[in-house]
C-alpha cells in the first residue's frame, strides 16, 4: 500500500494516502426505509456465518448493555438483535492476533502515517475499508499487545475493541465501503514493532538495587535494629536479617547488622544464631 496519496489502486483496490474515494453513489441501494434494515441484517448474518464476531451499533456505539462483549457469531441470536434494533450499523471485534490500523485523515493521520511508514515502503496490501468519515481501516495479523495509538491520527483496534464495518452508515451520511476483498495480511516485522506496546522493565528486586537506592535500603534495615527497644532487639535483628537474606545476604549489609546488634547490647553468639536462623528461613 503506497502512502503517497489516498487513491484507489485499480489493480488491487488498495487505498494509498491523500484523498478518499467519492462515495456519493455508494448508499443509494440501501437508503429506503423499507430496504435499509433487511439489507443490514443480511450483511450482519453473512458476516457471522463467515466467522466474524458481529456487534450491532447505533452510530458507533453498541446497542446492547454489555457492549463489545455481546459481539457474536451466533446467527440466530444476531437475527434477534437485528429485529430489536432496526437500522443498526454493523461492527466487528477483531479476533485475537488481529489488529486494525484506524486512520483518521481529519486528525492528520494520513500525513503522520506517511512519515512513519515511508522508510519501509509504506503499508503492505491487506483487507481494507474506507470509513464514512474519509479515513480507512487496514486489517493485519500481528502479535499483541498493541499500543492505543501508532502515531497522530492513527489508532490501533485489537481484540479488546471493535470497528465499524461496511455497509454501515456514518454520521456524515456516507457509507463505509470495502476498498478490496484481499485476505488479512501478516504484518511485517517493522510494522509489528511500530504497533506493539513496549514491554516495561520489571522493577528491580531488592537484591539487585545499586548505588544510592541500595545504601538507603541498607541504612533502613540497620536503623530498625538500632532503634529497637529492650526485649525486642533480637526480634528486630531477625526481621532485618530476613530482609537481608531475601537480597542474597550481601556481606557488607550482614556486617552492618552484626555491628548494630553489638551496639544495642546483644551478645555476639546470640547475634550469630539470629543471623544464621534468618538465612535458613529465607532459603527454606
Amino acid at each position: 500500500m503506497s502512502t503517497g496519496t489516498w487513491e484507489r489502486d485499480p489493480a488491487t483496490e488498495v487505498p494509498s494516502v491523500d484523498s478518499s474515494p467519492d462515495q456519493g453513489t455508494e448508499s443509494t441501494h440501501y437508503d429506503t426505509p423499507s430496504g435499509y434494515q433487511p439489507c443490514m441484517m443480511k450483511h450482519a448474518l453473512a458476516d457471522a456465518r463467515a466467522g466474524h464476531a458481529v456487534l450491532l451499533l447505533h452510530g458507533k456505539r453498541p446497542v446492547t448493555d454489555n457492549g463489545k462483549d455481546d459481539a457474536t457469531t451466533d446467527v440466530e441470536l444476531l437475527r434477534d438483535f437485528c429485529v430489536q434494533h432496526p437500522g443498526a450499523n454493523n461492527g466487528w471485534c477483531p479476533p485475537e492476533g488481529t489488529v486494525v490500523v484506524d486512520v483518521d485523515t481529519r486528525d492528520g493521520g494520513a500525513q503522520a502515517l506517511c512519515e512513519l511508514t515511508r522508510p519501509h515502503g509504506g503499508l503492505i496490501p491487506t483487507l481494507t475499508a474506507w470509513t464514512g468519515g474519509g479515513g480507512l481501516h487496514a486489517w493485519y495479523r500481528a502479535p499483541g499487545p498493541y499500543k492505543k495509538k501508532m502515531c497522530r491520527g492513527v489508532d490501533l483496534k485489537g481484540h479488546n475493541g471493535y470497528v465499524v464495518v461496511p455497509p454501515s452508515m456514518h454520521a456524515s451520511g456516507r457509507r463505509y465501503v470495502w476498498a478490496n476483498d484481499l485476505p488479512i495480511a501478516e504484518a511485517p516485522a517493522w510494522l509489528v514493532a511500530l504497533m506493539r506496546k513496549p514491554v516495561l522493565p520489571l522493577r528491580p528486586a531488592l537484591g539487585v538495587l545499586g548505588g544510592v537506592a541500595s545504601a538507603r535500603a541498607d541504612d533502613a534495615l540497620v536503623g530498625v535494629v538500632a532503634r529497637a527497644r529492650t526485649g525486642g532487639r533480637n526480634d528486630a535483628l531477625h526481621w532485618a536479617a530476613c530482609r537481608a537474606a531475601e537480597r542474597g545476604s550481601p556481606p557488607a549489609l550482614v556486617a552492618k547488622l552484626r555491628g548494630a546488634g553489638l551496639d544495642v547490647g546483644l551478645p555476639a553468639d546470640e547475634i550469630e544464631r539470629t543471623l544464621a536462623s534468618a538465612a535458613g528461613v529465607s532459603h527454606a
